[in-house]
Parts: structure tokens; C-alpha cells; sequence
């Protein structure tokens, strides 16, 4: 699928890339430098279609339809049920682990899957590692002790050693892996103001030091935060994330940029694009957490929306031309994973994958409200059309 840029021409914000000065309340970032693009660019209207030549889903007249179908396309194995075992909620080596696990990510490298979550167990960067997408049991050393596997870097603020790192992304690029993560740089207007850090690692076990400088947007008071990293079917990195939004004058949104080769900034002459801004009514106050990936010649971007505290929270999927949009939101806008569809409650924090020739999300739910977020599979299915159903909701 081609990349396309936004049909609205992008113009020159305020505030940028940039270090974070961070020395007590109110601290905000600094100003751009010259040779660089604005990480938020000025707000533009988004496309509500998709190009002619792009499979559009609903929008995909039949004839188009036809054409399309009349293309060899990668088979596509119907996903069985993944089931997660265990009941333990105690982070320890060697046992089937079925505690907290919140906005999870994961990837696959020399058999072996890897899921990355936000801080819990005391721990900044929580890994759980699986053969068989069901028992997973947390990363260990060769001894079978617990693992951090992540540096924080220096303008990282936490009370507790930085271990509040939110909704990590990790991926292959170049010849080692880049696991980025959102961390407090500060606060703003009495909150937690956000910025992303971008670390790297010889393997997706890490360990993951810190490289580059955080990725910060001042103007926004809780910053920017749920980076995802994305390598496109022609091996081009991309780094995604949410923007929380700026009060009675930009609502929050899903932004990505290139990344440079080896994973350690943002591509010299890269510019930010934006992809989905809150709109629908099931998505409440913002949208966050987004995924992108490409199965069977489609570019897909799951996101959440909504409250991450309620059973309201949910996960909304669209339709791109390619990595940098546009994208339109399919569905009929509606949610793919919600409360009442899957029978899990606030099912979000999705991160998209492709297991075989199968379209899987892993994602959070709550076991009560409030309480515990567990990780779940779910299981898609490509309609002939290019949409999504949801096979199991694991």
C-alpha cells in the first residue's frame, strides 16, 4: 500500500521536538530548533474518504471492490481462541503470570513472543515472554531472578525511580530494537506533564539504554503520551503517538512521524502527520493508544477511546492509505472492542499483530472495575471488503 500524505497542507506550530526543561511546577518545553519540523503541526481538516485506488472498506464502490478481489492476496488463517492460562498475580520467574498488565505491546523475535506493559510490579519496564501466546511468565536472567530491562534517562521525574512509565512500544529497526515510553518530565498546572523517551537494545530482552532527547510538546498540559513503533512492509521505521490535547483549542489526537534508521530519533526532513482527532461520541474525552499495522495489503490504525478508568473504554479501528494517512474510521465509527461486544469490561490499550497469517490484538480489560487490567487475544478476520470482525475476543 502507498504512503500518501494528508490532503491539507501542514503549516508551522509554536512548539516542537525538544529537550525538557523541567525544574519544578509549571515546567513546559523548549522552543524549536530551526532545522526542525513542529512535533504538532497547526491543526487541519482530516480526510473523511479515502483515495480511489485505496481499498476503503464501506466506502469501496463494487466495482473497485472487484478489482481489487481480482488481486492475488496472502492467504489468511482463521485465528483459533487464545485463552491465557494461569491465575497467579504475583510477577515471579518461572510462573504463569496473570496479575496487572496494562496497554500491552508485543512482538515475536527467534520464536518467542514478548509483551511489554506499563510499570507494574514494581517494575519501570514489565516483559513477559510466551511460546504459545497463552502461558506467559516474566522475563528472568539466566539464574531465574526478576529483570528490568530499561535505563531511564536523566530528565525522567519520578518519586519512585522512574517507574511510572507509561504504554511502551517496542520494535526492530536497524540491527537492534527501539523501545520508546512516555515518563514524567515535570509537572503543568498541577499534573503530570509528559514527554517520550526513546532507548535502545540489542535484543527485545534489552537491556534498553537511553538515546536522543525527549520528545516533548509544552503547550499541551499533560503532554504527549503512548508511543507505538511501527516498521512498515518496506522496512520503514515510524514512531506514533497521542497527543493529550490542548484545553478549549485542540482536542486530543493520533500523530506519526519517521523515524530515522537505527531507531534513535525522528528521520532528518521528517514532518509530523496527523491521523485521527476525537470525534465520536463513544470515544469521550480523548482517544489514545495507538496501533498501526499492515495485513493483506491494508494499513490498519487501532486506537482506545474513552476512560482507561471505566468500562466504558473501548477500541476503534480506521482504514489508511499508507503509514502517514489519511485515515478514516470504519465500523461505522463504531467501537471493534467494547464492554458489550466482547463481554470484557473496558477493552483497550490494543496493540495490533500479525501471528502466521492471522490478525490478532493484544489488549487489557478489567476483571472488575477498578481493580485488575488482564491481558487478552483477540482474534480478526478480513472481510473480503477490507473490514474487520472480531472472531474471538480471547
Amino acid at each position: 500500500m502507498r504512503g500518501r500524505g494528508l490532503a491539507a497542507v501542514l503549516t508551522t506550530a509554536a512548539l516542537a521536538l525538544s529537550a525538557c526543561a523541567v525544574s519544578g511546577d509549571d515546567s513546559a518545553a523548549a522552543g524549536p530548533r530551526s532545522t526542525e519540523a513542529p512535533l504538532i503541526p497547526e491543526a487541519s481538516a482530516l480526510a473523511t474518504t479515502l483515495p480511489s485506488d485505496v481499498l476503503a472498506g464501506e466506502m469501496q464502490d463494487l466495482a473497485k471492490l472487484a478489482e481489487r478481489l481480482a488481486q492475488q492476496l496472502p492467504a489468511q488463517r482463521r485465528p483459533e481462541p487464545v485463552r491465557i492460562a494461569g491465575s497467579s498475580t504475583r510477577w515471579q520467574p518461572g510462573a504463569a503470570y496473570r496479575g496487572v498488565f496494562a496497554d500491552p505491546d508485543i512482538v515475536r523475535y527467534d520464536g518467542r513472543w514478548y509483551a511489554y506493559a506499563t510499570n507494574t510490579s514494581h517494575l519501570r519496564l514489565p516483559v513477559l515472554t510466551s511460546r504459545d501466546l497463552s502461558t506467559w511468565t516474566p522475563l528472568a536472567t539466566s539464574g531465574g531472578g526478576r529483570v528490568d530491562p530499561i535505563e531511564v534517562a536523566g530528565w525522567v521525574r519520578s518519586s519512585d525511580g522512574g517507574r511510572d512509565l507509561w504504554a511502551p512500544g517496542v520494535g526492530k529497526v536497524g540491527d537492534g530494537w527501539t523501545a520508546a515510553y512516555a515518563a514524567p518530565a515535570g509537572t503543568q498546572g498541577g499534573q503530570r506533564h509528559n514527554c517520550i523517551g526513546l532507548t535502545r537494545g540489542p535484543s527485545p530482552a534489552g537491556p534498553f539504554r537511553p538515546v536522543g532527547e525527549p520528545i516533548c510538546y509544552g503547550e499541551a498540559q499533560l503532554g504527549v503520551i503512548d508511543p507505538d513503533v511501527f516498521v512498515d512492509e518496506r522496512g520503514v521505521p515510524w514512531l506514533l503517538w497521542k497527543f493529550s490535547g490542548v484545553v478549549h483549542r485542540r482536542p486530543a489526537g493520533l500523530f506519526i512521524r519517521q523515524l530515522n534508521a537505527d531507531g534513535t530519533g525522528f528521520a532528518a526532513g521528517s514532518q509530523t502527520r496527523e491521523l485521527l482527532t476525537l470525534d465520536r461520541p463513544w470515544e469521550g474525552d480523548t482517544i489514545e493508544n495507538p496501533s498501526m499495522v499492515q495485513f493483506r495489503g491494508v494499513t490498519y490504525l487501532f486506537y482506545s477511546g474513552n476512560s482507561w478508568e471505566r468500562a466504558d473504554y473501548a477500541t476503534g479501528y480506521a482504514i489508511c492509505a499508507g503509514p502517514e494517512g489519511p485515515c478514516v474510521r470504519q465500523n461505522r465509527g463504531e467501537p471493534l472492542l467494547s464492554t458489550a461486544s466482547t463481554g470484557r469490561l473496558g477493552p483497550g490499550g490494543a496493540s495490533a499483530f500479525v501471528d502466521r497469517s492471522s490478525l490478532r490484538l493484544v489488549y487489557h480489560a478489567w476483571d472488575q472495575v477498578g481493580r485488575t487490567r488482564q491481558l487478552h487475544v483477540a482474534g480478526l478476520w478480513q472481510r473480503d471488503d477490507g473490514t474487520l470482525e472480531v472472531i474471538d475476543p480471547g
